[in-house]
C-alpha cells in the first residue's frame, strides 16, 4: 500500500508541476521552510543559540522560539 501511496503523491505533484506552476512552488516552499525549522529544532535542542540558527536558516526568533 505504501507504494501506491508514494506513487499517488508523485503522480498527483507531477501533475501539479506541469498544471499549476503557481501551485508546485507555494508547496516546494512549505516544504522546505518545513525542513529549516525541523533541523532548527534540532540545533535548538542541542543548545545552539538562537541567534546563529535564525541567521544560518533565514528564520525569526519567533519562530524558532516556539519550535
Amino acid at each position: 500500500m505504501m507504494k501506491n501511496a508514494r506513487w499517488d503523491n508523485e503522480v498527483v505533484l507531477d501533475y501539479i508541476e506541469q498544471h499549476d506552476s503557481d501551485a508546485f512552488k507555494k508547496h516546494d516552499e512549505k516544504v522546505r521552510k518545513d525542513d529549516r525549522k525541523t533541523t532548527a529544532k534540532l540545533q535548538k535542542n542541542m543548545g545552539v543559540p538562537i541567534d546563529v540558527i535564525a541567521d544560518t536558516f533565514n528564520l525569526t526568533k519567533e519562530e524558532i522560539e516556539s519550535l
